[in-house]
C-alpha cells in the first residue's frame, strides 16, 4: 500500500524515482521571475532539466542563443511573447514553444497579472549551473543587459556556451 505524503519523498531508491509537490523543489529568483527546479539535471544524468517558472508582466529573457541546449515551453497561465529567429509569436495557457539550440530567442510575458509555464531543458547540467551561477551572482538577465553589468552577464553567459545579443533588445 502507498502512503500520501506532503513532501518530496523517494519513491523507489533503486530506479530514483521521487514526488515532488507542487510549490516545492529547489528555489531560483531572477527577478522579475522565479523558478523551482522539479527535476534536476543531476537526478537525470544530464540528461534534462525540468523547472516550473513564474514570471512577471515584462519579466523574462533578452535575446541569446544557447549551444548547447534546446528549450521547450508549456505555458500553464498567462500570455508570453516569444521571439525566435526573425519571427515572434504570442503563445496562451496550452501552447507549446520549442527554441532549438543555435536559433536566437528571447521570451517575456505579456499578460497583466503576469504568467507561469513549465521549461524542459535539454541536456540539463550545463544550464542547471548556469542558472546556480546567475542566482548566486544575483544577476536579474532583462536589467542585466540595460545596466553596469552587462559586460559581466555576457562573460558569465559565454562560459556556458550561451551567446547574449544586445543587438537585438527592444521588446
Amino acid at each position: 500500500m502507498n502512503n500520501i505524503v506532503d513532501h518530496m519523498i523517494e519513491t523507489d531508491t533503486s530506479l530514483g524515482a521521487y514526488l515532488i509537490p507542487g510549490g516545492m523543489g529547489q528555489f531560483f529568483d531572477f527577478g522579475d521571475h522565479r523558478g523551482r527546479v522539479k527535476v534536476s539535471a543531476q537526478a537525470t544524468a544530464g540528461a534534462f532539466l525540468f523547472c516550473e517558472v513564474e514570471v512577471d508582466r515584462g519579466g523574462g529573457v533578452p535575446p541569446h542563443i544557447h549551444s548547447r541546449e534546446d528549450e521547450t515551453f508549456y505555458i500553464l497561465e498567462g500570455r508570453f511573447a516569444f521571439q525566435i529567429g526573425n519571427e515572434t509569436v504570442i503563445a496562451n495557457p496550452g501552447d507549446t514553444v520549442f527554441a532549438p539550440r543555435r536559433v536566437a530567442h528571447a521570451w517575456y510575458c505579456v499578460s497583466e497579472g503576469g504568467g507561469r509555464a513549465t521549461l524542459l531543458i535539454t541536456p540539463g547540467a550545463n544550464f542547471e549551473e548556469f542558472a546556480g551561477a546567475l542566482a548566486d551572482l544575483n544577476i536579474v538577465p532583462k536589467k542585466a543587459m540595460m545596466g553596469e553589468e552587462a559586460s559581466q552577464f555576457i562573460r558569465l553567459s559565454a562560459r556556458y556556451g550561451i551567446e547574449m545579443l544586445p543587438h537585438l533588445l527592444g521588446d
